[in-house]
């Protein structure tokens, strides 16, 4: 994400989410993403603090309605947050 476009920050672009260059960014301080698929597949990346990558696989009947199901981003963060603790 570039710094002329603010429309594309977290809390803008979506309720939660960022967005620029087909990666979800995440709100806060820490430098963080997601590669999010249509029917369910993600990929959520912490390359800085914890260095974590979490990949969830899967097929979906249908498409997503936004930006990713609330449960792969609940568990990103129950692992995050396990990951950083060590």
């Amino acid at each position: 994400m570039r710094g002329d476009q603010p429309h594309l920050r977290p809390g803008i672009a979506t309720g939660f989410f960022g967005y620029g260059y087909q990666t979800w960014i995440f709100p806060g301080e820490r430098r963080m993403f997601a590669l999010l698929g249509v029917r369910g597949q993600s990929i959520f990346v912490d390359p800085q603090s914890s260095r974590l990558v979490m990949v969830h696989t899967a097929v979906r009947k249908q498409p997503a309605a936004g930006p990713g199901p609330r449960e792969s981003t609940a568990l990103w963060a129950a692992v995050r947050e396990l990951g950083g603790s060590r």
